[in-house]
């Protein structure tokens, strides 16, 4: 165990965090235990565990922050007005590279009229200027206004500033879990620049909108739409196949340009978006799952339904995810969490969404889900899925693939996880950071973490590789 004491320097537009001390458990120490596991192959191997307890609950990104090539930590907790209100950037090695905003935020401000907890804001890692260095895109409350922000990765040192796009009118009023999201998309093809996109709206609480920004924060397009069609979780990818990014935005698709290209009718908000090849063929679909009401959808790149699961089938489409779950069927399948606030899931074909399997947490979850995620955890070509609440990957028919077993101790004294909204499970990123081409387990707990904690599989050998940036862990899809 190593301990380094860091003091920052100070900035100009909010107060620093002085004296940090951070604790590591280091690679080897983590390896060590990873060792343990007695030959089982579904037994996770502990790779690297951070010791955060300086910073407990506070919301993850990862990227490469400091240009070393290793992925690095930024840590955040939410502030005024859904706004974040301290950021501390943490190399791999758990030491503090800077910090910004204001140390007395000791926990999240809760969010909106009913003191839910605060989710996840605008805050995430991306060299958006393609200069070959990170930057940190986010916002912070300032002179009672909310101010967007492009800070170089290594020193957090202001690049470009502007007044958050989603001003107080916006925000005000009855809110409820309406933080703004932020996603890279490459509006004009990969190879130009990405742009930042900023959606706000959820629930019908607030009104919908989405910003197109380029890398200096100017604004490419502008799009509103009504009520809470724009919903939760936003997603990107190259649907009509023109070489550029399109914006699923609820139930609605936006072109490059922000041209809205199709809106699907629904009775409710969307809670969740994904792009994804249903089949061989090379044709993007867009899956959007819908809150309260169901049903979910899978629609293609003209807004035309590919496959529905009514109703009855989805009563709350909380979640939905693609991949190749099942190996043994061909193309890829879709899961979908149907019952809203309760583990119960169906594995549908891609393709035509005919139902293969159905299953549920294994654990009991009150009140609240977690956000499940897909992880290469046998392979790039077979995916598994995460479940926070019972802290396992699991195949399309929800056949164990693999588990903390030994380290659930461990990680339970760490994580602090819970099983209710404000006290959610151990949640993750998936990120290949062992070179053999399959993901490791990123696991933290946004609320009361106190160490950030990496799994391997049983067999690999845990030699680490340079860091790539997924999408998976800047195009976050999760409220926590």
């Amino acid at each position: 165990m190593r301990t380094t004491v860091f003091r920052s320097t100070s900035a100009p537009i909010v107060l620093l965090a002085v004296a940090t001390v951070i604790l590591w458990h280091g690679t080897a120490t983590a390896r060590a235990a990873g060792g343990q596991s007695g030959g089982d192959p579904k037994q996770m191997k502990l790779f690297q565990e951070v010791d955060v307890s300086r910073y407990p609950g506070c919301f993850v990104c990862l990227g490469d922050l400091d240009g070393d090539r290793r992925v690095d930590f930024l840590l955040y907790r939410e502030g005024p007005q859904t706004t974040p209100g301290y950021l501390v950037a943490l190399d791999h090695d758990g030491r503090a590279l800077w910090s910004r905003g204001d140390p007395a935020i000791e926990r999240h401000m809760p969010d909106g009229a009913y003191r839910e907890p605060a989710l996840r804001g605008i805050a995430f890692v991306y060299d958006v200027d393609q200069d070959g260095r990170s930057e940190v895109v986010t916002e912070f409350w300032k002179d009672a206004r909310p101010m967007l922000y492009v800070l170089d990765g290594a020193t957090g040192e202001i690049e470009h500033q502007r007044e958050s796009p989603f001003d107080l009118e916006v925000r005000a009023g009855r809110r409820s879990r309406c933080h703004p999201v932020g996603r890279i998309a490459y509006l004009a093809g990969e190879e130009k620049p990405p742009a930042v996109v900023l959606k706000y709206g959820a629930s019908g609480h607030v009104p919908s909108h989405a910003v197109a920004l380029d890398c200096r924060l100017e604004t490419i397009w502008h799009v509103e739409a009504e009520g809470g069609a724009m919903g939760h979780l936003p997603s990107v990818g190259d649907v009509d196949g023109d070489g550029r990014d399109e914006v699923i935005l609820g139930t609605l698709l936006a072109d490059d340009d922000g041209r809205v290209l199709w809106q699907k009718e629904a009775p409710s908000h969307a809670d969740c978006t994904a792009v994804f090849q249903p089949s061989a063929k090379p044709e993007a679909a867009v899956l959007i799952s819908i809150c309260n009401t169901g049903p979910a959808f899978c629609l293609s790149a003209a807004g035309e339904t590919i496959w529905e699961k009514t109703t009855d089938e989805v009563s709350h489409g909380q979640g939905i995810w693609a991949g190749n779950f099942l190996d043994a069927e061909p193309g890829r399948e879709v899961i979908i969490l149907r019952s809203g606030h309760w583990g119960d899931f169906i594995t549908v074909r891609g393709s035509d969404g005919q139902q293969l399997a159905e299953f549920q947490h294994r654990r009991e979850l009150k009140g609240y889900p977690d956000f499940p995620c897909v992880v290469n955890w046998k392979s790039p070509q077979v995916q598994s899925l995460w479940i926070p609440i019972d802290r396992a990957l699991v195949d399309g028919h929800g056949n164990l693939v693999a588990e903390l077993g030994t380290h659930e101790d461990r990680v339970r004294e760490r994580l602090q996880w819970g099983t209710t909204k404000s006290h959610v499970a151990a949640q993750a990123f998936a990120v290949d950071l062992c070179g053999d081409r399959r993901d490791e387990l990123v696991l933290y707990q946004p609320y009361h973490g106190k160490s950030i904690m990496i799994f391997t599989q049983a067999d690999s050998d845990a030699a680490e590789k340079p860091y790539v940036h997924p999408q998976s862990a800047y195009n976050i899809h999760s409220y926590f």
